[in-house]
C-alpha cells in the first residue's frame, strides 16, 4: 500500500494540474506513510491546484488504478471461499445474514453452501429443511470421523428457480448441541476438525458460508480456524463476517469475539481476517444514542461496516412465512443490500 501510493502520488505530480475531479462523497479515511518531504510537497502541490488533500489523494489513486489494471485472472490459485458469520450475542441477525448473503452469491451466479453451524437449527427451520433426523451422518459425526456416507449425501438444494440449484444447505441436526462436550474427549486431530469434515466438499463450491452459533465455545474456535487465511490465499478471501446492532452490547459481544479471535491466532499461529461489520436492524428515529453507536461501527475503519440493513418488515416476513428474502421480497432495499454485500465478499 505504501508503496503504491508513493508511486500514485510521484505519477500524480508530473500530471497536468487540471486532472478531473474525483467524486469522493461516502469515501472513508485511510491512512499511509510516505518518504521524507513527501507529505509537504503534495501539500504544496494541493495548495497550487486549488484542492484539498483528500481530492488530490483521491485523484493520484485513481490515476495510478487506471494505469495499472487489475488482471483478469488470479495471480495465484485460491482456495475455496470460506466466510464465518459470527458474533458473541445472539439476536443480531447471523442467520438473516448469512442466508441473505447465500442467496444473494448463488442469485450471482456462484456456487454456494451454507453450513447451519448453529445448534438451534433456526436456519433450516426458517428455510423449510428437515433437519438431520437423529442417527443420521452428521456434521458432527463427521467432525469426530464416526459417519459412514459422504457428507454430500445430507446437502439440500433450494428449489427457486433464481438460484439455479447453486445454493445448498447442510442441515442443522440436534447432536450439534453435544458438539462441544463430545469435541473436547476428541485427543488427536481436534483443531482441524471442521475443516476434515468439510473438505471433501470444497471441490464443488465457490463459497462456503457459516452460520455460527451465538456463543464462544470450541465449535466457534473451531469455525475461526476453519477460515483462517491459507498458505497463498489472498487477504480477506475469506474470514469472519460480524452482524451487529446499533447498541452497547453489541460492542462488548464484538470485543469478545475479537479477543477470542486474537487468542486463537497467537495460540496457533493463524492469520484470521475480520472481513467487516454489518449493521442490522438499523432505524435512526430510535434516537441519539443508537446513532452515537452506529457511528461508532463507521469509525472503526478495521475492520470497517460493508453494510447497513435498515429495520423494515420484508426481513421479518421471510422469516415468519419460512421463505428466500430474495423469493419473498426481490426487490426490497433489504435484498439489494444484501446483493451490495455479496458482490463486495465475492471480489
Amino acid at each position: 500500500m505504501q508503496d503504491a501510493a508513493s508511486n500514485a502520488l510521484a505519477l500524480w505530480l508530473e500530471t497536468d494540474a487540471a486532472a478531473t475531479e474525483v467524486d469522493t462523497k461516502g469515501s472513508k479515511s485511510w491512512g499511509v506513510f510516505l518518504p521524507a518531504g513527501g507529505p509537504t510537497r503534495f501539500t504544496q502541490e494541493c495548495e497550487s491546484r486549488g484542492i484539498t488533500k483528500v481530492q488530490g489523494m483521491a485523484q493520484a489513486i485513481t490515476l495510478w488504478l487506471d494505469m495499472h489494471p487489475s488482471p483478469s485472472q488470479r495471480l495465484v490459485s485460491q482456495p475455496v471461499k470460506r466466510i464465518l458469520v459470527g458474533n458473541q450475542k445472539g439476536g443480531v441477525g447471523k442467520t438473516f445474514v448469512a442466508a441473505g448473503l447465500a442467496q444473494a452469491m448463488a442469485e450471482a451466479g456462484l456456487r454456494v453452501l451454507l453450513v447451519d453451524y448453529d445448534p438451534q437449527g433456526h436456519l433450516t427451520s426458517r428455510l423449510q429443511i428437515p433437519g438431520l433426523p437423529e442417527g443420521a451422518d452428521s456434521l458432527l459425526k463427521h467432525m469426530l470421523g464416526e459417519a459412514d456416507k459422504h457428507l454430500a449425501r445430507s446437502l439440500v438444494a433450494l428449489p427457486q428457480e433464481r438460484f439455479g440449484g447453486r445454493l445448498h444447505i447442510l442441515p442443522a441436526s440436534k447432536d450439534a448441541f453435544l458438539m462441544d462436550a463430545k469435541l473436547a474427549l476428541l485427543q488427536v486431530g481436534r483443531d482441524t476438525c471442521l475443516a476434515r469434515a468439510l473438505a471433501p466438499l470444497e471441490d464443488g463450491y465457490d463459497v462456503i458460508v457459516l452460520d455460527g452459533p451465538p456463543n464462544l465455545g470450541l465449535a466457534i474456535d473451531l469455525a475461526i480456524n476453519y477460515v483462517q487465511r491459507r498458505p497463498g490465499e489472498l487477504i480477506d478471501h475469506s474470514g469472519i463476517l460480524m452482524p451487529v446492532w446499533s447498541d452497547r452490547s453489541s460492542f462488548d459481544a464484538y470485543e469478545m469475539l475479537n479477543e477470542q479471535i486474537g487468542t486463537h491466532c497467537r495460540m496457533t499461529g493463524a492469520v484470521v481476517d475480520q472481513l467487516g461489520f454489518v449493521v442490522n436492524a438499523y432505524d435512526a428515529r430510535k434516537g441519539v444514542v443508537t446513532r452515537s453507536f452506529y457511528d461508532g461501527w463507521n469509525e472503526l475503519t478495521t475492520p470497517g461496516v460493508l453494510a447497513t440493513l435498515k429495520d423494515a418488515i420484508e426481513g421479518r416476513e421471510a422469516s415468519d412465512y419460512q421463505v428466500p428474502l430474495l423469493e419473498h421480497a426481490p426487490e426490497s432495499a433489504q435484498a439489494e443490500t444484501m446483493r451490495a454485500l455479496a458482490k463486495e465478499l465475492a471480489a
